[in-house]
C-alpha cells in the first residue's frame, strides 16, 4: 500500500502545496493504486500462463531435437557402413587380384621346377648310362690290350 503522508510531504517539498487528507488528488492516487494492482495481477496470470506455454514449447523443441539428432546419427552410422563395405569390397577385390597372380606365379614356378626335376633326371639317367660306357669302352680297352700283350 501507498503511504499517503510520504506523498503529502514530497509534494510540499516538490511545489509548496499543501495537500489535505481528503484531497481529490489522493482519491486518484487510490484509484490509480488499485487499477494498477488489478493490472499487474492479469499481466502476472498472462506471464505465468506464457511461461506454462514457452515450458511446454521448449520440451516440445528438446524431444524435436533428440529425434532429429537420433535420425542424423542413424543416417551418418549407415553412411559410414556404406563406405566402409563399400572400401572392404574394394580391398577384398584388390588382394583377391593379387593373390590370383601370386598364385599364377606359384603355379608358374611350380611347373617350371617339375620341368627343372624332369631336365635334371633326364640329365641323371644320361650321366649313369655315360658313366656306364665308359666303363665298357675301359674294359673293351683293358682287353682289346690284353690281347694286344699275349700276342
Amino acid at each position: 500500500m501507498i503511504d499517503f503522508d510520504d506523498i503529502r510531504k514530497e509534494v510540499v517539498i516538490r511545489h509548496n502545496v499543501l495537500l489535505g487528507k481528503d484531497d481529490p488528488i489522493l482519491v486518484t492516487v487510490t484509484v490509480n493504486e488499485l487499477v494498477l494492482a488489478r493490472y499487474l495481477d492479469l499481466i502476472s496470470d498472462q506471464y505465468d500462463e506464457a511461461n506454462r506455454t514457452l515450458t511446454v514449447t521448449l520440451q516440445q523443441q528438446v524431444e524435436q531435437s533428440k529425434e532429429t539428432a537420433g535420425k542424423i546419427i542413424t543416417d551418418s552410422a549407415n553412411y559410414v557402413s556404406d563406405q566402409l563395405r563399400q572400401s572392404v569390397a574394394e580391398v577384398v577385390k584388390d588382394v583377391g587380384k593379387d593373390l590370383r597372380r601370386q598364385v599364377a606365379e606359384v603355379q608358374a614356378a611350380s611347373r617350371e621346377a617339375v620341368a627343372n626335376g624332369r631336365d635334371a633326371q633326364v640329365a641323371k639317367t644320361s650321366a649313369v648310362v655315360a658313366a656306364v660306357l665308359s666303363g665298357v669302352a675301359a674294359l673293351v680297352a683293358v682287353a682289346a690290350l690284353v690281347v694286344v700283350l699275349l700276342k
